[in-house]
């Protein structure tokens, strides 16, 4: 089953964020949730995507995680595939995946990432509902160069 969150925005040196939750996660089953990100700025800024905080534990260690990102010109593509425990060790900007440039031409630019999830058949049965943290930071080329 797929999920979509509440879509975000964003604007040149600005910082956003979203909890996906996970819905359904139990031993042997899969399942979805994406997120549409759109970039509309004055300056042309760098977009990465990285998680709000770490993760550890047996379920962080077993969670497969693979997130896709695509635009309406193209195709989805994989930007990261591991475990949740692997992104999550992935907390700021220089550690971000999914990069891509917002054009600061009043345009929307918009990426839409998709997170696909899996737990092994052999995995335990979660005591909750995991939630995923995920930050979008657009920096401009004088903040990246900061």
């Amino acid at each position: 089953m797929r999920y979509m969150t509440r879509p975000i925005t964003l604007t040149d040196d600005v910082t956003s964020a979203t909890w996906l939750l996970l819905n359904g996660v139990e031993p042997g089953k899969r399942g979805a949730v994406s997120v549409t990100v759109t970039f509309n700025g004055p300056a042309d800024a760098g977009v990465a995507m990285y998680s709000q905080g770490d993760a550890t534990g047996p379920l962080a260690q077993r969670l497969r995680l693979s997130i896709f990102e695509s635009t309406p010109s193209l195709m989805p593509f994989p930007v990261f595939t591991g475990t949740l425990a692997d992104f999550t060790g992935r907390t700021c900007y220089d550690q971000g995946v999914g990069r891509w440039t917002g054009h600061g031409d009043g345009r929307d630019h918009t990426v839409t990432y998709e997170v696909i999830w899996s737990l092994p058949k052999d995995a335990d049965v979660p005591d909750d509902e995991p939630k995923l943290g995920l930050v979008w930071e657009a920096r401009t080329a004088e903040a990246t160069a900061a």
